[in-house]
This record gives C-alpha cells, structure tokens and sequence, in this order.
C-alpha cells in the first residue's frame, strides 16, 4: 500500500508541476571528476563517474517515489539540468556528448516494461543478486562474485538486446537492489560502475523529495535507502547493541586462533614451494588458477566455462577433426554436451606461458565482449596441456576468401561491411578497455566469418598499448616483442620496438588494401603497399587496385572512399595515421549515410572535426599538407565542408572492465556455410 500512496501521490503532482528536475546533484564533489575529465586518455572512467553520480541520485530518488528513475515527461528536463551542472562545475563541455547522456546514459529507467522497484524486485532470479551482492563489496571478492551474478540476472532478463537496453537495465538493478536498505549505496555504486574511491565524491548526500511529491512516513539514509514501510536497519541497530560488548572476547580469540593458523599454513606453502621448484611448471595447475580466477567462480555463475581434458577429448572425438595449425597450436573442431559447435585451440607447449600467465590471459579475455570479437567460450588447463574453446565462425578466415586456392568469390558489399567491422573491433579495444589494448597481428588469417558473414577479430595474444608520445615520461613507453606478421608490421614499431594503436592502424590500412585488391601482403618481392602508391596517387588508374572479380561490381565512390582510408592509415609517419574513431567515423559517413547521420548525432559538440576527401587527387595532397601543419592528431583538415567527426556505432561504446555487457544478434548477409570456422591458429 506504501507503493501505491507514494506512486498515485507522485502522478497527481505531475500534472500541475513545471517539469523541473528533482534529482538532487548538489552532493558530489566535483573537482575529482572534473580532474578525471580533463584527461584525454580517460573518457572511459569519466563516462563511469558521470553514470555513477546519476544513478546514486536515481536512488535517492526512487527511496521516496518507489519508481525507476524520473518519469518520462521530467527526462528532458533532468538531462540539461545534468548538462549544465556538468559545465557549471568545472566538467568540459564535451563529456555529455562523448558519453551519451541520454542516449546511452540515461534517467529514466524502464526496463522491459517494469518501472518500478517492486516490479525489478519481483522480476525473475533478482533474489539471487540480492544474496550475491548482500554483503559489503570494497573487495575484488566480493565485489566480483556480485557482478558475475548480475551478469547471469540480465542474460535471463534482457536476452539479445542492444547495448543501450542492456544499461539502462543495469541501472534499474542497481536501483532497486540499493532500496532494500542494510547496503552501502556509494560502495555498492564503486563496484557495479568500477570507479574507483566513488566514496571520495561523498559531500553531504541528502534524499531529495520531488515538488508537490509527499514522501512516504520513512526516515531514509543516504547510503542505506529503504523501500518505504520497511523497519529492518531499527530493529538490526537495537540488537547489534545488545551483543556489540559480548563480541569483542570472540573476536580477540578469533584473530589470536588465525594468527596461529596462518603461521602453519606458511610453514606448509614454504615446504610445498621448494617441492615445486625441483619439478617443471605445471605440476599442478589448479593452483595457479585458483591463485588467479578462484575469486571469479564464487556463486556458480561465471562469464566462461572451465572444461575437463574428457570434455574437450569427447568434443573432439579424441581429436579427429583439425580444421588448422600455426605457431601458436592445432584448431580442433568440437561439439559441446549442449550440442553447440565450437573452435577449439590446443596451445603447443613450445609457448612456454606460464600457468599464472594462461589464466590471466583468459580473465582478460573472458571480459571482453563485443560484437566483432571472437567470443571465448571456456578454456581447459592440465599439468601438460591448454585449450581454449572459441565459437564457431561457419564461413572460415577472411585469408580463405582472398587466398586460398579453392576461394569463393567475396562480392564487393560484403568486403566494406567487413572493412566497418573490424575497425569497430579496433575502436573498442584503443577506446572503450581500461588500460586500452593493441592487437598487433592484423591480418586475414586472423579475421573471421560467421554463417551471414559478419566479421569478428580472433584476440588472442592482446597486448596494453603504449602512448608512444615522445614527450611521455620513457617508463610509459613499454618495449614489447610481438609475433607479427612481416608485410603487416608498423615500420615505426620495427625500429624503436614499442607498440601502439598506430601500429594497429597500420596493419588495418594494409588489410583493406588486400580486401580491395584480392592481392597477398607481398607480390613479386615487392610489398604491396609500396606497389599500391602509384595507383592511389592517380585517379585514372585507381581502378586497377580492385579485384579482378569483383571488377564488374564495385562502386567508384567506395573504392575512392577506401583508396583515401589506405593511404592515410599506411603513412610512413605513425604520428601523421588517423586513430581508428577517426577512420570509422570517415567510413560511416562516406559509406554508411544511415549510420552516419546517427553517429553524428550521438557525436554532437565533440571537439575533432574534419573536411571531407575532395574528388582528385590535388584536394589529397593538400589535405595531408594541412594535417602535417596540424601535427597529425586527433583533427583531420581535408578540402570542402567541414564536419564534427561522429562517434563509431552503439555496438563500439562497451566496456572491458568489469562492467555487464551482452553482445548483439549478427545482421543477415548471404549465408555461404564454410567448415574451416576457427579462430586463427
């Protein structure tokens, strides 16, 4: 009854009230998130501060409405009363566009038609995030252990839905999980969003109550809301005085029996360490990963699977079907229990990758998710072998379209649609990780499609990027040894040996230029960027870069669109290379008008702007004039009218770092099934 009072009391104040915000946003301090702002390397932790802020106050709200949110007839107000308290406190102008605030960060929270907090508290499997996330989540364990749960909980809830659905959903959980009272909101606020010390932002947080809205006869907490007409936090407060003076005995008794106990156990590890040093790595692998990932596996509800050696013998029938082989171990093809059919890699000894090292590897890449990744199902680890179990991609490598003997013809559509793809790959992994991360081996062999042809990028093997600014303190500059491919590698990374998301732009350029031309990496001796110079560089021999069969069918525009894109990407100078938002933005825009337009719009009020390529090859020239005038950073100076540069689509803006995320369905495209749907070896 205390939902229904305070819920019809707030829908008869709407009706006369000026549509004001009446979320309070005077409580943080907000010298720190406008320090964080100010970086340009950390868009992505601002965008998780200005998130978290708004769904604190949500909750704060939601403790005296009992609703999801603001209403939908108050969201315009309270998305530029945000805005202007962003600019008002020191926060650029620029952070609301380039987070979305009200496209992707929003602050009405309907989520699959549920609007308020008794419906989200009564939706399906919501009590199982209630006793994953009850206890205090300051710690890894904890705090992971509650969001592999919530990750379980929107798979079920929300399904296969876009990214935008899938926040806003996160943000309604978290609302109503902090309304039920005996929950640190800001501690609880630090974990679901990964910012790091939110308790920092505390100031004076107060519930605010919403003009003409008559709250619910509660006194609520800033950082323990109840759901109205509840009385636990009085009644826990009255016993826990009672015993308070009986516990500190228990407790001095306790920390005395576990200081004796943790003096045993060292004992025990030093004896077993100098066992194991006397024997080879990998006597015992459950160790090393539950010294790594154990804390992941809590609540039964992982992001992958752990598979047996018997599971992964029986899915491949003892091994039998190979579908390839490299350096890196042989591809099997398998068959799940479930009857889904997987890629599975057998990493060769010869790697010489530690036990720690493997698991890390696989909680990192367990935590990327993306639409144009390959997806990691699960991995095996023994005392002598490792797998690792990938989905299956029907339609095999781009490298077997373009290059193997037995090629199907690859119609020009679907070789742009491939081009957007895997640079919307390689915008998540420079833009949307934290720390951000290269992948250093760009080629067709490691580009792969599924049954409609979308295309994904096989991560195995990703490195943190470097800044590679001179002018960067030399211990940011880290030296890596990768094992690219000769005709992809970045000149600039074969001399000074650091590796950066220019070197991934690099390779990028030289993979569209072998999608156009249908042409190997290295032709006759001669590299084939060298050889596609003189073509590029002449408009009425441009033609004679494409396939020859798909001669017939290519569309001039594109194919200068894509001449334009190569020559920028594959400039000697890494520093004169476009980053990939820039590149994607050019390929949305040229390409993709649909897309363009909404990417502009998400885009609005970003700073970088660039002039369209113009007709001939002149306009070229002397765009690449103006951008050595303008150090070749972030603006791009190109003939004819000038545009603000758009951000890439919804699909890119994900996080790699403990946030939930889903990937989305894979748009239709010819199906052509291919049985050779491994990752690359």
């Amino acid at each position: 009854m205390g939902y229904l009072h305070c819920v019809t009391c707030y829908a008869l104040s709407i009706n006369g009230a000026d549509f004001d915000c009446p979320l309070d946003l005077s409580w943080p301090n907000y010298e720190l998130i406008a320090s964080v702002c100010s970086d340009e390397n950390g868009h992505s932790k601002c965008c998780r501060y200005i998130n978290a802020v708004i769904a604190v106050s949500s909750a704060m709200y939601a403790n005296t409405t009992g609703i999801l949110g603001v209403p939908d007839e108050l969201s315009d107000a309270c998305i530029a009363n945000i805005s202007d308290t962003l600019v008002s406190k020191g926060i650029l102008p620029t952070a609301a566009s380039f987070c979305g605030l009200g496209i992707k960060i929003q602050v009405s929270y309907q989520c699959i038609g549920m609007t308020t907090i008794l419906q989200m508290l009564q939706s399906p499997n919501f009590s199982d995030v209630t006793r994953s996330c009850a206890t205090l989540l300051p710690d890894d364990v904890s705090c992971k252990k509650c969001l592999n749960t919530g990750l379980s909980y929107l798979r079920h809830l929300v399904g296969e839905q876009d990214n935008v659905t899938l926040n806003t959903c996160r943000d309604a959980a978290f609302v109503a999980f902090v309304s039920q009272g005996n929950i640190s909101t800001l501690d609880t606020a630090s974990c679901f969003f990964s910012v790091q010390g939110l308790s920092a932002l505390q100031v004076n947080i107060s519930v605010p109550s919403p003009a003409g809205l008559i709250a619910p006869d509660i006194a609520p907490s800033p950082l323990g809301m109840q759901i109205p007409g509840e009385h636990v936090t009085g009644v826990l407060s009255k016993h826990r005085r009672s015993y308070k003076l009986a516990l500190f005995p228990a407790i001095g008794a306790l920390v005395t029996g576990l200081a004796v106990i943790l003096m045993i156990v060292l004992i025990l590890l030093i004896r077993k360490k100098s066992r194991e040093l006397e024997k080879i790595e990998g006597t015992n692998p459950l160790d090393a990963w539950s010294s790594c990932l154990k804390k992941g596996q809590e609540g039964g509800s992982t992001i992958f699977d752990r598979f047996s050696y018997r599971q992964i013998k029986k899915a491949t029938r003892n091994f039998g079907i190979v579908l390839g082989g490299g350096e890196k171990g042989t591809i099997f093809k398998g068959k799940l229990s479930d009857g889904s059919v997987v890629a599975i890699r057998r990493i060769e000894s010869s790697a010489k990758q530690g036990q720690l090292e493997f698991c890390k590897e696989m909680e990192l890449l367990g935590r990327l998710h993306h639409r144009h990744l390959v997806g990691l199902k699960g991995f095996c680890l023994t005392r002598y072998d490792r797998f690792q179990v990938y989905e299956y991609m029907e339609n095999g490598s781009l490298k077997d379209h373009l290059h193997s003997s037995g090629k199907r013809l690859l119609p020009w559509k679907n070789r742009i649609q491939i081009a957007i793809d895997i640079a919307n790959a390689l915008e998540y992994l420079h833009f949307y990780c934290d720390p951000p991360l290269c992948h250093g081996d760009i080629k067709p062999s490691n580009v792969l499609l599924d049954r409609n042809y979308l295309a994904k990028l096989a991560v195995s093997g990703l490195v943190q990027c470097s800044s590679g600014d001179s002018s960067t303190n030399s211990s940011t500059l880290v030296k890596v040894n990768i094992q690219a491919t000769p005709g992809y590698m970045d000149p600039c990374y074969v001399v000074t040996q650091v590796l950066t998301a220019k070197s991934d732009v690099y390779s990028y350029g030289v993979l569209l230029l072998e999608l156009v031309t249908g042409k190997a990496v290295v032709q006759d001796s001669r590299n084939l960027v060298e050889w596609s110079r003189e073509l590029i560089g002449t408009d009425c021999r441009l033609h004679e870069l494409v396939d020859p069969a798909v001669a017939d069918a290519f569309d001039l525009d594109e194919l200068q669109v894509m001449a334009d894109v190569i020559h920028w990407c594959t400039h000697r100078d890494g520093a004169a290379r476009p980053s990939m938002k820039q590149v994607l933005r050019i390929l949305y825009e040229r390409l993709d008008p649909l897309s363009g337009g909404l990417a502009r719009a998400v885009a609005a009020g970003e700073e970088a702007c660039y002039y369209y390529y113009g007709s001939g090859r002149k306009g070229k020239e002397e765009a690449e004039v103006e951008l050595r005038r303008g150090g070749g950073g972030d603006v791009l100076q190109l003939s004819g009218e000038a545009r603000c540069l758009p951000s890439s689509s919804s699909t890119s803006r994900s996080y790699c770092s403990r946030s939930v995320l889903l990937q989305c369905n894979s748009p239709e495209a010819p199906q052509s099934p291919n049985p050779n749907g491994a990752p690359p070896p």
